[in-house]
């Protein structure tokens, strides 16, 4: 992520520890996904064996990490930061 916004100048890293909290917010986002993987692996296949199962979810993970990662941590600072219509740049 950048040090500021390029438009406003909001740090995004507002004091150390900052994001420990979007760890959570990843947390329920993985949750989600692995349900998601494990019910359409269930409908697909239903005779599944554990280690295909693994496989999946870690290959899931390994796709999503970027991702998540970095909404997670989008998701938390916009929690505790309000942004006015005039901070943001207009589309015309």
């Amino acid at each position: 992520m950048n040090k500021n916004c390029s438009n406003c100048g909001q740090s995004f890293e507002p004091e150390p520890g900052y994001y420990f909290g979007a760890m959570f917010i990843s947390y329920g986002i993985n949750t989600a996904l692995f349900i998601a993987a494990w019910v359409a692996l269930s409908v697909i296949y239903p005779d599944y064996s554990l280690k295909l199962l693994l496989a999946l979810l870690g290959l899931t993970v390994l796709i999503f990490l970027p991702f998540i990662y970095r909404v997670s941590r989008s998701i938390w600072i916009s929690i505790f930061v309000r942004y006015k219509d005039e901070d943001l740049p207009s589309s015309a």
